[in-house]
């Protein structure tokens, strides 16, 4: 077995890795999305600044919860669909093929509804209805277009290159990048070419967890070279010009 094969095996356990790192910064979304993100206020004490530093990460937050928001409508939609087409649409059809027959069922319904087991089977069919329509709705529906939906990948990797500031670049960046460099061996990461990613459970969300990190250490690169030219401190907060960081910029692994 080759090395790259022996790491699918770990590929659940480095998944595991990825969650406890957004657990941790959970908040960071909702801070990122404020206008005034925490602790910035304390910094300059000019609120329109510091929300147009913020505007481009707060743009891609945007873009990103647009396409999450799309894909639970869709999910929503195919449950009413389900439940419709378990419900009355085989009622529907019965009533065009053979009404005769409908009518009888309608009657034996009705009578059995008078007993207290008849009315017990109704809410259970109901309730099973129900529950197989959600459960088309969450897996066909919202989980396949979230899972599938390459621009929010694409779009949340883009954050750490975002002009201005990024208050989740700032926090989540070096636990990242130290997973995905240090942590996960190289091998784990073959897996990702054109051969070898059809064995991955999800290789879209791998190769935007490994875009991500490599576009921290874009930024890093870029900010030290921005602090280096305008006399700066080691450690003093940089506003990354309009156009945000150059895509071209070679990463470093000195985060």
């Amino acid at each position: 077995m080759q090395p790259a094969e022996k790491e699918l095996l770990k590929e659940n356990l480095y998944k595991q890795k990825v969650q406890r790192i957004l657990h941790k910064h959970k908040r960071l979304l909702l801070a990122a999305y404020d206008p005034s993100p925490p602790n910035a206020i304390h910094e300059s004490g000019e609120p329109a600044r510091i929300k147009n530093q913020y505007a481009s990460e707060r743009a891609i937050i945007d873009r990103v919860i647009a396409n999450e928001r799309s894909a639970f409508l869709c999910g929503i939609a195919l449950s009413g669909l389900a439940f419709a087409s378990l419900r009355f649409v085989p009622r529907y059809l019965l009533s065009k093929m053979n009404p005769e027959k409908l009518k009888k069922l309608d009657e034996a319904e009705a009578i059995s509804f008078k007993a207290k087991s008849g009315r017990i089977q109704k809410s259970m069919t109901v309730i099973f209805e129900v529950a197989l329509s959600g459960l088309v709705g969450w897996r066909v529906g919202y989980t396949k277009m979230s899972s599938q939906n390459a621009n929010s990948y694409e779009e949340i990797a883009k954050i750490p290159l975002c002009s201005g500031r990024s208050s989740i670049s700032d926090k989540a960046c070096p636990d990242l990048v130290d997973l995905v460099h240090n942590e996960i061996p190289h091998s784990f990461w073959e897996n990702l070419d054109n051969k070898g990613e059809g064995r991955l459970q999800d290789p879209q969300r791998w190769r935007a967890v490994r875009t991500f990190a490599d576009n921290c250490m874009k930024r890093n690169m870029f900010e030290e070279s921005f602090r280096e030219k305008n006399g700066l401190g080691p450690h003093s907060a940089v506003d990354i010009p309009e156009g945000g960081v150059p895509n071209d910029t070679s990463p470093t692994s000195n985060q």
